[in-house]
């Protein structure tokens, strides 16, 4: 998928962490720490409900994860494909 972002958005990828922001009301720190770390920082806009990620939040519906162990099992249960659609997805909401 980087591949197919990097033809699609020339200059968008680097080799450094980049970092979805979907919530446009972050606290301070938070904004500070990006910098710190110089992450890039791609912009999501809030309120558009036809590019908002799906994050699988049905699946997980009534689940509680208490635990370290916990997530990382819901996260291996998950399966290949569902990360594939999810970059897929992501990629298409960029172009």
């Amino acid at each position: 998928h980087r591949e197919a972002i990097r033809r699609k958005r020339p200059g968008m990828l680097s080799d450094s962490v980049i970092f979805l922001h979907i919530n446009a009301h972050t606290a301070r720190k938070t904004q500070e720490l990006l910098q710190k770390f110089k992450w890039e920082v791609w912009s999501h806009s809030p309120y558009s409900p036809d590019l908002a990620p799906n994050l699988g939040s049905k699946h997980l519906s009534g689940t509680r994860l208490s635990s370290d162990s916990d997530v990382k099992t819901a996260a291996k249960n998950r399966g290949r494909d569902f990360y594939q659609a999810g970059l897929n997805k992501l990629v298409l909401a960029f172009r």
